[in-house]
């Protein structure tokens, strides 16, 4: 049993007392109606709560009607919010979490509204990721949000909460004043480094007279904005030295990044493969400067990671929020020496930020629960008719299904005909940027499955007589998918492989010259290009979507981007692949219609979408009452679909009273 005796003791910070060092910091779930949270936000972060968590940090709550950073955001400084924070408050409080608020100003950083309103910054100076030009704000516009930071954090302590965090990461409004390049004012809020500290100096003054001296206030800052104009670790030092000397601050949240640019948005939820922990050298050096609690996060997904961070000085407290959205019970797991059970964060952005950028609520591709507690947990209550259930195809899909129907007290037995579980998983671990993304899926499946009693049959490759015999009383076909070859003239040429085969047979012949064919702007492409650019090859990307990588979350997309032009990989979007003529690819332009053919390529390399393996499913459909599709077999799409049709199949299986007849996602999953 691995000791955690730094990352569960209690500490205080202000006048709070944590009963452990584990943080789940603010991070938005877009369960907000007409700027209130609802009773899913509640129930997502109870579930954090009762797993065991110290502090929760709720998400950005706007000071002020020009702060909203989308539509779903909390309106902070509106009094109909306080009887949603004590539900809140009250539900997460009977679990010993504590939990504060994070006020919220976004300056010129506006992600999207239904109504674009102005947005209000130190100067005219333009964010260049959205694209968004400022107006310099008044005298009186910026008392107005001072006093609005102080109208929020009363009504967070109105509504029963522990503090408030203030937020200056990012290069949200507080940072826009402190910092040179986006303050260019010459009155007493700009110039000088004392002037253009005074904005947050007086939202901490006001904000200290309205709640008085039996709360708790801190700040997150970016300790680096990983930027090339950016706040730097010098920078970030001399604002905490400033700033601890003036006001009372009970905590610093240490956070990297930039809103305004794309490689420092990177930072705000940084993907697999980044480094983890990569921010604990700052952390300790806000630490020493500040001597005030610090709060360090971003990728430390591991309680060991975390107790060695403790235990190193180089933080107070940890925030470890994927890994809580992931596996809610993470804290009680590894308090108990269970850490074999706990599922870990693959990193993929593609649910829980991912979602957030598509105004979508939370959610999540290894714990597919996220964001739907009540649903789910309704769900998993209601009285069911246990079954003998057969699942074909050990994929994500197939997989997640299993284990779901085992919790839920079916007889499973889990079939796949390959002589390992993980499907497209065991391509994915041999891509350069996604090896940590599969491996920790793979784990936290073949750990479940490990601890169940699902049985397991591998290299069967299940026919329709196999299943007349055994006669399940369901079935759930999971059975994925294949790469699509289009019926263009020269496809069978000996030279063109797959996106699989390049990955997974490596005795293929691979030439100088590699063109690589992309049609959904996902993974795929990019690690091929970029698995092949590592080994010297001269590689052109083209894709048929409007950019590269347009179908992959922007902060992995950045990375992506970053990787293929440090290897001159050739990009050109707005391409399909017409036709080969012996040593030309035709390609043709997807707005004019031109086509161009491109001589002197040695190797073709395709990613052009899947087709669904459902010819089994179409034998054996009418077999039973209960013969289902999920994932690729149903369509190809994403790891995301895969485990969330894997989870409420299986959920809704055996229900009574609920006709599973035919169940497919867009007819019986989707509310």
């Amino acid at each position: 049993m691995t000791n955690f005796k730094h990352l569960f003791s209690p500490t205080t910070i202000g006048t709070t007392d944590l009963k452990n060092r584990i943080l789940s910091t603010a991070h938005q779930t877009n369960h907000v109606i007409d700027g209130i949270p609802t009773p899913d936000m509640t129930a997502y972060h109870v579930a954090r709560a009762k797993g065991g968590a110290g502090l929760i940090i709720l998400e950005a709550a706007a000071v002020h009607p020009s702060g909203m950073l989308t539509t779903n955001t909390i309106a902070g400084y509106d009094e109909n919010v306080i009887p949603a924070y004590l539900e809140l408050a009250s539900g997460v409080h009977q679990y010993g979490t504590k939990v504060f608020s994070q006020l919220f100003h976004g300056g010129r950083e506006v992600v999207s509204s239904e109504y674009r309103n102005a947005a209000w910054a130190p100067s005219a100076v333009p964010s260049l990721r959205f694209s968004t030009m400022p107006k310099p704000m008044s005298i009186e516009e910026i008392k107005d949000v001072i006093e609005g930071f102080a109208i929020s954090a009363r009504l967070a302590k109105e509504g029963g909460l522990d503090g408030v965090e203030i937020c200056c990461s990012h290069g949200y409004l507080p940072a826009q004043f402190w910092a040179e390049h986006t303050n260019l004012r010459t009155d007493e809020y700009g110039g000088s480094f004392e002037n253009r500290m005074r904005f947050i100096v007086e939202v901490m003054e006001r904000i200290w007279q309205v709640v008085g001296d039996d709360f708790t206030v801190g700040i997150r800052m970016s300790a680096d904005e990983m930027t090339m104009d950016g706040t730097t670790v010098k920078d970030a030092v001399k604002i905490v030295e400033y700033l601890v000397e003036r006001v009372r601050v009970d905590f610093i949240d240490v956070t990297a990044g930039d809103s305004s640019t794309f490689a420092g948005s990177t930072h705000i939820v940084p993907p697999s493969p980044i480094k983890h922990g990569y921010l604990t050298p700052q952390s300790f050096k806000i630490r020493m400067a500040g001597a005030v609690p610090v709060f360090v996060g971003s990728r430390i997904v591991d309680p060991v990671e975390a107790e060695q961070i403790l235990a190193s000085g180089k933080a107070d407290v940890v925030g470890m929020t994927r890994s809580l959205i992931v596996d809610p019970e993470m804290p009680n797991k590894a308090r108990s020496g269970n850490l074999h059970l706990m599922d870990a964060c693959i990193g993929c952005l593609q649910a829980c930020i991912g979602h957030y950028h598509k105004g979508l609520t939370i959610g999540c591709v290894q714990n597919p629960s996220a964001g739907k507690e009540r649903e789910v947990d309704e769900l998993k209550n209601s009285p069911r008719e246990k079954k003998r259930v057969l699942v074909i195809g050990a994929g994500p899909a197939g997989m997640q299904a299993a284990v779901t129907l085992d919790e839920q007290g079916h007889d499973v037995v889990l079939a796949d005909k390959e002589d390992h579980a993980g499907g497209l998983l065991h391509t994915l671990r041999r891509a350069p940027m996604r090896q940590e993304l599969a491996e920790s899926m793979l784990d936290n499946y073949v750990r479940k499955l490990s601890n169940s009693k699902v049985q397991l049959e591998l290299g069967w490759n299940v026919q329709y007589e196999d299943i007349v015999k055994m006669s399940p009383d369901a079935i759930i076909c999971a059975a994925g998918s294949r790469p699509y070859i289009p019926n263009i003239p020269g496809i069978q040429d000996p030279r063109v492989l797959t996106v699989e085969e390049l990955f997974n047979k490596r005795d293929k012949q691979i030439g100088k010259n590699v063109l690589v064919f992309d049609f959904a702007g996902d993974w795929p492409a990019m690690e091929a290009a970029i698995e092949l650019g590592e080994k010297g090859h001269q590689v052109t990307l083209i894709s048929a979507r409007l950019y590269i990588g347009e179908e992959v979350h922007q902060y992995l997309r950045n990375e992506y981007l970053k990787k293929l032009y440090q290897l001159k990989v050739k990009l050109r979007p707005h391409y399909d692949l017409g036709e080969i003529k012996g040593d030309g690819a035709v390609i043709r332009n997807l707005f004019s219609y031109e086509k161009e053919t491109l001589e002197n390529w040695d190797t073709i390399v395709l990613s052009l979408g899947r087709i669904p393996n459902t010819e089994l499913y179409e034998k054996i459909k009418n077999l039973g009452p209960h013969v289902l599709q999920i994932g690729d077999c149903l369509a190809p799409r994403t790891l995301e679909e895969a485990t969330y049709e894997g989870l409420m199949t299986s959920l809704q299986l055996g229900v009574k009273g609920m006709n599973n007849r035919g169940i497919t996602f867009s007819e019986s999953i989707v509310k």
